[in-house]
């Protein structure tokens, strides 16, 4: 069961990444520069998978 849940959702590396993600865009949205939202969760999701590779 321990590596169905560890596919399904990665380590807590992988999920910390994700939630970063999805902040940072959330951050975005509500902020005066809400038009790069749209732009902000791609940049970030690929700079987190650009520092998984590293890690």
């Amino acid at each position: 069961m321990r590596g169905f849940i560890k596919t399904l959702f990665g380590d807590q590396r992988t999920l910390s990444v994700v939630g970063l993600s999805i902040l940072v865009a959330v951050v975005v949205l509500h902020s005066p520069a809400e038009l790069a939202a749209g732009l902000a969760l791609p940049v970030s999701l690929l700079a987190g998978a650009a520092y998984l590779a590293r890690h």
